[in-house]
């Protein structure tokens, strides 16, 4: 055919293999470097996560106005303080009665279709001294009535454990003959002292018609900060 240069058979023998081996080590550098970049995307991705998640202590706090699951809707306010001093890692130092807001995650009274009623909580900011707020994520880990109500003293002690973020001060029992009344402590999970109310992951639920938690319930949070 006219513009057609036919190789020799014995170079066109030769040229195949070569052109295989060059394909074969072109595909290997170009899997070897995919899998390189991407392994690095992963574990950098899994060191943030990681980083992200890790929690930095816990605290508690004391309801500054009582909360109705009956009356409220997920996103409305929630209002507490510190019942003690903390040292947030950046060193800055909260006084005991600063100021801890959040959210209503979910609220439901009962109904004809669900026996009982839930109140989701979730904790967002505290805020500091000078109108400044640092971001938390602060998870309910235990509620108790307000030991105030019967002892007519702080029952609590100031600030929670020492752990590698937010340091504060030991919790104290309180004296065992002032009061029954149920005192937090770290170790403190789901409800004492209310009830027909259960916590579990940040949501009270009740059997009654709501969920009503009064002005100063103590709360332990289990918070992690915003970096």
């Amino acid at each position: 055919m006219e513009g057609y240069i036919r190789m020799p058979a014995e170079k066109e023998g030769l040229m195949k293999p070569l052109l295989g081996v060059t394909l074969f080590v072109a595909l290997t550098v170009s899997l070897s470097t995919g899998m390189t970049v991407n392994g690095g995307h992963a574990q950098s991705s899994t060191a943030q996560s990681a980083a992200a998640s890790r929690a930095h202590g816990t605290f508690s706090v004391e309801l500054t106005k009582d909360l109705d699951s009956k009356k409220l809707k997920e996103g409305d306010p929630v209002n507490a303080k510190l019942t003690g001093g903390i040292t947030l890692p950046s060193g800055a130092v909260v006084p005991r009665g600063a100021k801890v807001t959040g959210h209503v995650t979910q609220a439901q009274a009962r109904s004809k279709h669900d026996p009982s009623s839930t109140l989701g909580i979730m904790f967002d900011k505290i805020a500091l001294a000078g109108g400044e707020d640092v971001a938390i994520q602060g998870t309910v880990l235990a509620a108790a009535p307000d030991p105030d109500v019967q002892t007519g003293s702080a029952g609590l002690a100031d600030g929670y454990n020492n752990l590698k973020d937010i340091t504060t001060k030991s919790v104290m029992s309180g004296p065992s003959n002032q009061s029954s009344t149920p005192l937090l402590s770290n170790n403190s999970r789901g409800v004492l002292g209310i009830k027909n109310l259960k916590l579990d992951d940040g949501v009270f639920t009740a059997t009654g018609k709501e969920v009503k938690l009064d002005e100063g319930t103590r709360m332990l949070l289990s918070v992690s900060m915003a970096k």
